[in-house]
């Protein structure tokens, strides 16, 4: 998925829709990644650099020393950083235990540096996609959490196939919204005193 202009225009219209008729604020933040999961890429280096080591030492053709001195730390290195840059490489080696931590854990920061919390009824709803993990953290404020119970969060979908975890592409962004809109209506009506309170385009952070 693109964090574009494409994919902001869109979700700033999702947003103002899911908003008409609810008395709820959305604020979605996209984030490239919730953790660095450094020590995955440096693993992976260490990994290849033994590889290149092993072969070197065994290969039936002669290395000179300092040839071997020098490409093994450049293999590491490389293969680091590629493991650091290659989303697919660090979801397939995280444990989806941490990725999910990862991710609570960046959401609720936003949430106070978004000031989601800031809305007059308390009625503000964080949410948080992180691209590299693939999922998406809800963070209801107060307001919300006294009268929409958890369970109504878990029943989203955010794919035609029914899948929870999270999107993949923007058009399952669109759809979760649009039913995470429909919830805020059924629970959280408006009224004649209703004002948008937040911005409905995205923020998008690296």
């Amino acid at each position: 998925m693109r964090t574009d202009q494409t994919f902001s225009e869109t979700i700033e219209r999702a947003v103002r829709e899911a908003e008409r008729g609810t008395a709820a604020e959305l604020i979605v933040v996209a984030a490239a990644r919730s953790g660095s999961y450094l020590d995955v890429a440096l693993a992976a280096g260490a990994g290849f650099a033994m590889v290149v080591l092993l072969f070197a030492l065994l290969a039936p053709v002669t290395f000179r020393p300092i040839a071997v001195a020098v490409e093994t730390p450049l293999a590491f290195a490389l293969a680091a950083w590629l493991a650091h840059r290659t989303p697919a490489v660090l979801r397939a080696f995280v444990p989806a235990g941490r990725m999910r931590r990862q991710v609570e854990r960046a959401a609720a920061a936003h949430f106070i540096a978004e000031s989601v919390h800031g809305t007059r009824n308390r009625t503000g709803l964080l949410v948080y996609i992180s691209l590299l993990e693939e999922q998406v953290a809800l963070v209801p404020d107060l307001g919300l959490a006294g009268r929409i119970p958890d369970a109504f969060w878990t029943e989203v979908r955010w794919s035609a196939t029914g899948d929870s975890s999270g999107p993949r592409r923007l058009e399952e962004l669109v759809r979760g919204v649009e039913q995470i809109g429909a919830i805020l209506r059924a629970r959280i009506p408006a009224d004649a005193t209703d004002l948008n309170e937040s911005p409905d385009a995205p923020r998008i952070v690296s």
